[in-house]
């Protein structure tokens, strides 16, 4: 006779199969001893699981009288170790705390710049910029006054060819000036040193240095703020040919600086930007202010040749030379007023400069004291965020052990409910074999006497039968009565 009985766990992709064997051959007995020796000392004796006094309470013990195996082999191992690594990954768990960024200070939108998350990055190590001029740049570029209409490009070209390659000739025959481009400043120097003033075609040539309406003007620059900073910086809004911190006397920088774009369109929308938001350059909360710059060809001054002397203005002024006015004259009086109105300006001005340098301490101070501020605050947010967030998780995991606790009350009751309806089935498997082993006996003793009663009539049926006979034949009848 053979049980087979099938255990599915809940919530467990894993199957345990129990399978129970049971046999009234005494041949199995090998087999089941074999299938035995992982369960030793359940069979048999006092510590017969199945015998007498063991587990079960079996009256038969060993059942040896009867030569009865019974073998239960009970693969409940599997629905451990599934709820052991069930309860190893959810131990396993990193608690992640996810960090939430706050962005200290709030930079303006920039269009659609793509490359300026890289001006977040820290600036200590910045590359070096090349300080070779490019050809033809706009400080190159140069003014061409008094044309006559009859000159044309090549005329221009054939003048300047001594002087370098040119470039970007422009004439106005109208108002009679044009511009041209020369490849480096050095050549466009000496052209405008030399062609100032010379003749074509009957006109005397005026030569400047055209205004580079590329070039920008940056102030409230940091200490800490140099050439390749502010070309690093600047260029975000377009394509830079120079970048310079002015300095003074002693050489410290001065707190502004000179850009010269390549483009007049880059440095009318940095001028834009940089007004319209808040531009820094450091970790200090001072915007850059950035103005349009004009670079004034002061290097050769204003020359004598210049003045309109055929002017009334220009006799008048000139008929006297220069001098020095005598005490208690009406020159020196209103000479003495005039300087008393400068020295006022320079008064005014210093203090001026005081009062801004005083407004200057006092903004860095609240701005450093703000800062703080700011950055206690944020910080006490990210606290409360991850006191929150810790909560959370607290109870997420709370929920995760009462989940895996129920699960695993489950799993025992499950299982201690299979053990229960094995042990009843195994019960009433060996009710069912004494019982049989009972009915078995009582009719081989029917048989038995059956057997007996059989011989006796056929003993009585025997004609010659002497008395003797017959008492030893009836004897076991007796007996058995």
């Amino acid at each position: 006779m053979a049980f087979e009985g099938n255990m599915e766990q809940q919530n467990n992709p894993d199957t345990t199969n129990v399978k129970v064997e049971s046999s009234t051959n005494d041949n199995n007995a090998g087999g089941g001893q074999e299938r035995s020796n992982n369960f030793q000392g359940r069979r048999g004796g006092g510590g017969d699981r199945f015998g007498r006094g063991g587990r079960f309470g079996g009256r038969g013990g060993g059942n040896r009288e009867t030569g009865q195996d019974v073998v239960v082999v009970v693969v409940a191992t599997k629905v451990a170790e599934a709820l052991k690594k069930k309860v190893q990954m959810l131990m396993a768990i990193i608690l992640v705390v996810p960090w939430n960024a706050v962005m200290v200070a709030v930079v303006p939108k920039i269009n659609s710049w793509n490359a300026f998350s890289k001006y977040l990055d820290t600036t200590f190590e910045i590359p070096a910029v090349s300080m070779i001029e490019k050809k033809f740049n706009g400080r190159n570029r140069l003014y061409i006054g008094n044309i006559g209409s009859e000159v044309t490009e090549d005329d221009i070209t054939d003048l300047f060819k001594p002087y370098g390659e040119t470039a970007e000739i422009f004439l106005n025959k109208e108002k009679n000036f044009g511009f041209i481009k020369v490849d480096y400043h050095s050549n466009a120097e000496k052209a405008k040193r030399e062609l100032d003033g010379t003749v074509l075609k009957s006109r005397n040539l005026k030569i400047r240095f055209a205004p580079n309406s590329a070039t920008v003007k940056v102030k409230n620059l940091t200490p800490f703020t140099s050439n390749e900073l502010l070309h690093y910086a600047f260029s975000l809004f377009g394509e830079i040919e120079r970048a310079t911190v002015q300095v003074d006397e002693r050489g410290k920088p001065t707190g502004e600086g000179i850009i010269d774009f390549a483009r007049k369109g880059s440095a009318l929308h940095a001028i834009r930007k940089c007004a319209e938001g808040c531009f820094f350059l450091t970790g200090s909360l001072r915007p850059v202010i950035v103005e349009s710059f004009e670079i004034v060809d002061d290097i050769d001054g204003y020359s004598d040749k210049n003045l309109p002397k055929k002017s009334p203005e220009y006799h008048k002024e000139r008929e006297v030379g220069p001098r020095f006015a005598l005490p208690g004259s009406f020159e020196n009086e209103y000479g003495m007023r005039w300087k008393q109105l400068f020295d006022l300006h320079s008064q005014k001005e210093e203090a001026l400069k005081k009062e801004l340098d005083l407004e200057k301490e006092k903004l860095e101070a609240q701005m450093e004291y703000a800062k703080y501020e700011h950055e206690t605050e944020v910080l006490r947010d990210q606290l409360r965020a991850r006191e929150l967030d810790k909560e959370r998780q607290k109870r997420e995991w709370e929920m995760k052990e009462r989940q895996v606790e129920e699960e695993r009350l489950r799993t025992e009751e499950q299982m201690r409910r299979t053990q229960e309806e094995m042990e009843s089935r195994i019960l009433q498997q060996q009710e069912d074999l004494r019982r049989r082993q009972q009915e078995n006996n009582l009719f081989m003793q029917a048989h038995n006497l059956d057997s007996l009663l059989e011989q006796q009539e056929q003993a009585y049926d025997q004609p010659s039968t002497g008395y003797s006979h017959c008492k030893y034949h009836l004897l076991p009848l007796i007996i058995f009565i």
